[in-house]
């Protein structure tokens, strides 16, 4: 599910945004104020969006950080001049919208930027994968995996319900035939494995390879 990070000071304003995020399917993160943004903001979030006078950091602040994720970032404010909305977009705002508001709009707008972004993640059971970072989330916890553990990942994951030996593995993976100790493939799923934990998706098959597969057990982390 994708998740709105929510950032806006006016409380009742917060709370009609964040029901109405929420009832077209999506899950938000709701703050009230810069500090706590600053704290709370995570490279795992999907889109923000962000007032720019705030108590604590103000947008403008927050706005040069969380671009720096990449992430779209629509600003949704009371300041209408066009110096303001300019600098907006100088700063890297994907999106301006100025209040008073159409809350059927910004829903609108929300589907619209998340669609240009969408083709860059894969999300499966807990995990999150941004496959153009090459970063992995469980929930909004970032998992930190070496070069060939995300390959070996994310070939799982395209492989989903099929059953891959090792040689595969290393075909795939490493991209070259491998003639020699296959055990490099063995080594790599148990640091995989216990990077992911407690998500139990890596299935040995005995006599044959792996094989990736997701149960729904919610996890804690």
């Amino acid at each position: 599910m994708e998740t709105i990070f929510l950032v806006e000071d006016d409380q009742k304003l917060n709370a009609l945004i964040k029901t109405a995020v929420e009832t077209a399917g999506f899950k938000c993160v709701a703050v009230f104020n810069g500090d706590d943004a600053m704290d709370q903001f995570s490279d795992g979030f999907s889109l923000v969006i962000l007032d720019i006078m705030l108590p604590g950091r103000d947008g403008w602040t927050l706005l040069r950080q969380f671009k720096k994720s990449e992430i779209p970032v629509i600003l949704l404010t009371a300041r209408a001049s066009e110096d303001d909305k300019l600098f907006g977009f100088e700063l890297g705002a994907t999106d301006y919208v100025t209040k008073p508001f159409s809350m059927k709009e910004l829903i609108a707008r929300i589907h619209v930027h998340l669609k240009k972004t969408t083709h860059d993640f894969i999300e499966i059971g807990q995990l999150k994968i941004n496959t153009k970072k090459r970063k992995v989330w469980i929930q909004e916890a970032l998992i930190n995996l070496s070069v060939k553990e995300f390959d070996l990942l994310k070939t799982f994951v395209e492989s989903k319900g099929h059953v891959l030996s090792r040689d595969q593995l290393l075909r795939q993976v490493w991209q070259y035939d491998y003639y020699g100790d296959t055990r490099t493939v063995d080594t790599h799923i148990k640091r995989l494995r216990k990077k992911i934990s407690p998500l139990n998706y890596i299935h040995t098959i005995h006599g044959v390879g792996y094989q990736f597969e997701v149960n729904d057990e919610p996890v804690h982390i």
